[in-house]
């Protein structure tokens, strides 16, 4: 969560963001002429830009009268709402078009407020699927999650970090509208897709890596409104299976012995908790799955691509086998539902109430990455540091997503709570300070909100490259002011 359209898990606010209130009568009169969108959650108005065009003169705007900025691109209902302090929100949730599908270079470019079902609808004539991460709300912006480099479930076709986002348009800080990559030009859109080229390249323009700079700003940098991004082929066959054990150590061996075989596509591992509250909705359903859960699962599946799929399938499926019961783990059923079942929620964004609500209603998050052989370390430490918080394991759901085809794990700890009260509360302060004594012991926060910003940066050599980035591409600060820590604007804002 948190980039350009949502907001960050821990609610203690970022250091430097403004204060006071929403933005005033006169300003708002004092607005170029674009449409209003909904007051958000925390009481900012919002406008609904419909073009580059509308938030380019949106921006400049801004600039002159010294109002922040706060994008955001995923539809009501937001997990976490925007990210605090004063200004106007930049709601581009109506922007959905899909203009451009290749299956050729299997690409896709689409606007900022296109969801995953929406983006999937478009792709599948074309025999493609989206890249997702672990079924999604579904009102969550695909070009937001590959903003903020949230995990996805196919380690196996991640080879950069940044994957699968390719070329962005933006409009910086400074109200200038820019394009990355092999989007910048010559010519445009249409004239370039006539000559063959499909945004694919995202170096340049030139020899500078401009997507960088603005993937994992948090909308700090830059406002987005589309993006190009990698879709894989959707396989003629494809079949789920789960690797069940009672401690993760198998599970971590087996994993790392399928990826390295590219022998699965999705590829995560889950605690009891997490896989019952992922494949139930109802409480009939949660207990039954409750009593037939083991403690850790690892869940693949084995897919038959395109070419000789039957045999490619019939080959990987052996080797899942093998490699299962040579690590000490075996083949069991989802704790609900079948296979067949399992696989086409993962192809789908979540139903409602939304995977991570279910348990007790609300949640908070703690996510940093780390070596899939540590993953059980960092279980513990955060087992123990929840329990001296007051917080019961029933609360604790665990998923492990491997990346990059193995070489680093993205772990996300959830804690259930009720939503509205003190648990909540108390939840929300466990989530903030945990960070701090799991980034003592060699947690890397690489998506740092709210107080995670503190421990996560407290001693990285580019926070003053990233005030200078800043300085360079929203001189103003006026975009999102105080997020990742960065500075707000010396001569406050005009609130």
């Amino acid at each position: 969560m948190g980039g350009q359209g949502d907001s960050p898990p821990p609610g203690a606010g970022d250091r430097g963001t403004t204060q006071g209130g929403p933005v005033t009568t006169d300003l708002l009169q004092k607005l170029p002429d674009l449409p209003a969108g909904p007051t958000a959650g925390d009481g900012l108005p919002s406008v609904r830009p419909t073009s580059v065009e509308q938030v380019a003169k949106l921006v400049g705007w801004a600039r002159e009268e010294r109002v922040p900025l706060w994008p955001r691109s995923s539809q009501a209902p937001r997990r976490h709402g925007l990210a605090g302090g004063s200004g106007l929100a930049v709601d581009m949730s109506t922007m959905t078009a899909v203009p451009m599908v290749d299956r050729r270079n299997r690409v896709a470019l689409f606007e900022a407020g296109v969801t995953f079902a929406q983006l999937a609808d478009a792709l599948r004539p074309e025999g493609l699927r989206p890249v997702m991460p672990l079924c999604p709300r579904g009102a969550k912006s695909v070009l937001a999650t590959y903003l903020e480099r949230e995990a996805t479930t196919l380690p196996a076709f991640q080879w950069d970090l940044s994957d699968p986002l390719l070329c962005l348009e933006v409009v910086y800080g400074t109200g200038d509208v820019f394009r990355t990559g092999s989007a910048a030009g010559p010519g445009t859109l249409e004239e370039q897709w006539s000559s063959g080229d499909m945004q694919k390249g995202p170096m340049g323009p030139g020899h500078a890596d401009w997507m960088r700079i603005i993937q994992g700003g948090q909308g700090s940098i830059a406002l987005a409104t589309w993006c190009s991004a990698k879709a894989e082929v959707l396989p003629l066959i494809e079949t789920v299976h789960v690797v069940a054990s009672d401690t993760l150590t198998p599970l971590v061996e087996c994993a790392y012995r399928l990826l390295r075989r590219n022998a699965v596509d999705i590829c995560f591992i889950v605690d009891a908790n997490a896989f019952v509250d992922l494949t139930t909705v109802t409480a009939a359903e949660r207990a039954e799955a409750t009593r037939r859960a083991r403690p850790w699962s690892l869940v693949v599946s084995v897919s038959g691509g395109t070419e000789l799929p039957r045999r490619r399938h019939e080959h990987y499926t052996a080797v899942l086998l093998r490699e299962a019961r040579e690590a000490g783990a075996r083949l069991v059923d989802p704790p609900a539902g079948s296979p067949e079942s399992l696989l086409e929620l993962l192809r789908k964004p979540s139903a409602e109430p939304y995977w991570k609500e279910r348990r007790s209603g609300a949640s908070r998050e703690v996510f940093f990455q780390t070596t899939l052989d540590a993953v059980g370390d960092f279980v513990h430490s955060f087992r123990e540091h929840a329990a001296r918080a007051g917080i019961g394991p029933e609360q604790i759901g665990a998923y492990v997503q491997p990346q990059l085809g193995g070489r680093v794990t993205h772990v996300e700890l959830l804690v259930a709570c009720e939503p509205g009260g003190e648990q909540e509360a108390d939840t929300e302060a466990f989530a903030a300070a945990v960070a701090a004594p799991l980034v003592a012991e060699g947690a890397f926060f690489s998506r740092p909100y709210g107080e995670w910003c503190r421990p996560a940066l407290a001693s990285a050599g580019s926070r003053d490259v990233l005030e200078r980035a800043k300085s360079i591409f929203d001189p103003d600060r006026i975009l999102a002011p105080g997020r990742l820590g960065l500075k707000g604007n010396p001569d406050g804002y005009n609130l």
